[in-house]
């Protein structure tokens, strides 16, 4: 069986695939665009014979079914891409993992199972803490807050900014305390349609508190699909 998804161009066969990659450690530091320009450089110097755009401007077909925030870690995060030849994975994944900077794991290369429109959420971790609170006096903070019916916050879309309710883009929540600070789990909306930052969610409890967020760590620990599913 095929490890990649083959389509017909012109040109030929083109083989399309996604890798499942972890960035962590000073990695979460990359922007976004940083990493998509990292990833390019790595195909260069790992010699994947990697399919080219058509047109004025060709570049290296890469994209990123739902792009991580800057200073987040990712232990699920994705990218798609196509080669001109067929390569097995594991001989990808490796050529990749040693062109790549220290933090960033390619995990798994194969073909995609399925589309970016079925993500429908991202599981994430938070770890924060605040002066003048213990981590037992956040998680009784937090659980006044999340009680509410609807939590409020500003917004900010290409359309600019609106009041929006936060509360029916949280699928589940829980919290516990840790080393003295606040953990969070949270499966919150995502993808094409919704998309909820973790942070807009802890800015705004802070906000109903009464202090700044210390984040210690935030990590997305998967992106889900419809059907409860890790996306792949």
């Amino acid at each position: 069986m095929s490890n990649a998804r083959v389509i017909s161009m012109e040109e030929g066969n083109v083989y399309e695939y996604r890798a499942i990659f972890c960035k962590t450690g000073r990695a979460k530091y990359i922007s976004h665009l940083d990493l998509y320009r990292t990833i390019q450089r790595s195909f260069k110097r790992a010699g994947l014979p990697v399919w080219h755009t058509q047109g004025f401007n060709p570049h290296i077909y890469l994209t990123f079914p739902l792009p991580i925030s800057l200073g987040y870690e990712g232990k699920e995060e994705s990218f798609d891409f196509r080669l001109c030849e067929e390569l097995d994975g594991a001989e990808i994944c490796r050529r990749l993992c040693d062109a790549l900077p220290e933090g960033i794991i390619i995990r798994q290369v194969a073909a995609p199972e399925n589309k970016a429109d079925v993500i429908v959420s991202g599981q994430y971790t938070l770890c924060l803490s605040a002066p003048g609170f213990t981590g037992a006096q956040l998680l009784e903070k937090w659980n006044h807050f999340f009680a509410q019916p609807e939590i409020l916050a500003e917004k900010r879309s290409k359309k600019g900014k609106k009041m929006v309710d936060l509360k029916p883009m949280v699928r589940s929540a829980s919290a516990e305390v840790a080393d003295d600070q606040l953990k969070l789990s949270l499966v919150l909306a995502a993808g094409l349609a919704v998309n909820l930052n973790p942070t807009l969610l802890t800015d705004a409890f802070g906000q109903w508190a009464g202090f700044s967020p210390d984040y210690h760590s935030i990590c997305r620990e998967a992106v889900l699909c419809e059907d409860g599913k890790v996306f792949r």
